[in-house]
């Protein structure tokens, strides 16, 4: 009742303040132990304050050897001259980079699968499988029946955790920075210039491989405007017959994509060493008790807790993914979540 009144009735203050209001008018023999104790205890302290989240998982790299192995797609959106939002789903080839960019009425499961189809299937081919979030677009029983009956899996990313869509992400902001960079005459009318500024990306040496996006695709460099002007050649002025182009275009894209897939791998160890240098935390055990990070709250962000209320229970986990199987303990409903959203709270009583 003590604690209470000098902690819970106080402000919840810190552990200092705390001992401070409580030495100011009791004493007793372990006081100060009690009162710290009481404090690192306080679930609404702990929901409250504790930063989100300390624990940070190792940095795991998604692997691909060909295009349209894996093609990751995400929604990205942004206001026009008239201040009203545009939709554009953006289409990224992981191993050659590739993006493509599409306008869309709104972000409905109707929307996805036709431009999905028209757009991406019926130009570049089938994907063998589609990454994305888990939102209810993506995972709607439209897009698993044309998936289906395409032939291609489908993955998705655990919640509120972007890094596992990684490649689209870091798209999306690249495309906001040539938005942003337009003249302002051309910026009035962002959307159109989409298939443009796509264009230029895709025909741009990609960091990662070392390769443009559209010669790792299509095994040849494209014509530019630049190269009709200058009567530039792109490839030797050999006249020579389609069998034996076939041949050199092939000999020359294993090589490219050889030496793409080794550079891709180069740069994945060397961001995830980066990043792991950071890696806090430990890894969960079954039973453990843990919260989960408020994500997912509309309003004021500032004022909202960091972190659920609702202290969960581990059943399972997947350590080469970094994520686990989680229990509620009223309801019995499992839910996967990635280690970087957890905190364990053992110590809660």
């Amino acid at each position: 009742m003590v604690l209470k009144g000098v902690h819970d009735n106080a402000g919840h203050q810190g552990q200092h303040r705390t001992l401070w209001l409580a030495r100011q008018r009791f004493y007793w023999n372990s006081l100060e132990h009690d009162t710290k104790l009481y404090v690192s205890q306080c679930k609404r302290c702990v929901l409250s304050k504790t930063p989100e989240p300390e624990a940070r998982a190792p940095l795991v790299s998604i692997t691909t050897t060909a295009p349209l192995e894996l093609v990751c797609v995400d929604f990205w959106t942004a206001e026009d001259v008239n201040n009203k939002s545009v939709d554009v789903l953006v289409v990224t080839d992981h191993f050659t980079k590739l993006a493509c960019a599409y306008t869309c009425p709104n972000q409905t499961a109707k929307s996805v699968a036709r431009v999905l189809w028209n757009n991406f299937f019926c130009v570049y081919g089938f994907p063998a499988r589609i990454h994305s979030d888990k939102g209810a677009n993506f995972e709607s029983s439209l897009i698993a029946e044309m998936l289906t009956l395409s032939g291609v899996a489908k993955s998705h990313t655990t919640p509120y955790h972007p890094m596992g869509n990684g490649q689209t992400e870091r798209f999306n902001r690249t495309l906001g920075d040539m938005i942003r960079s337009l003249p302002p005459r051309s910026k009035v009318n962002w959307p159109r210039m989409l298939n443009t500024l796509t264009f230029s990306y895709n025909c741009t040496r990609h960091e990662t491989t070392g390769y443009p996006p559209f010669f790792l695709m299509f095994g040849r460099s494209p014509r530019l405007p630049v190269d009709v002007l200058f009567e530039s050649v792109i490839l030797d002025g050999e006249n020579v017959d389609v069998s034996k182009y076939v041949q050199s275009m092939g000999r020359d894209l294993r090589e490219a994509m050889s030496l793409a897939q080794q550079n891709a791998h180069q740069q994945q160890n060397k961001q995830a060493d980066y990043y792991n240098r950071k890696c806090k935390g430990h890894l969960l055990e079954l039973g453990d008790r843990v919260l989960i990070a408020n994500k997912g709250e509309k309003g004021k962000r500032k004022l909202a807790d960091r972190w659920e209320s609702t202290v969960y229970v581990v059943v399972s986990k997947n350590c080469s993914l970094n994520t686990y199987k989680i229990r509620h303990p009223v309801t019995g409903g499992v839910k996967v979540v990635h280690r970087n959203l957890l905190m364990p709270v053992n110590f809660l009583p």
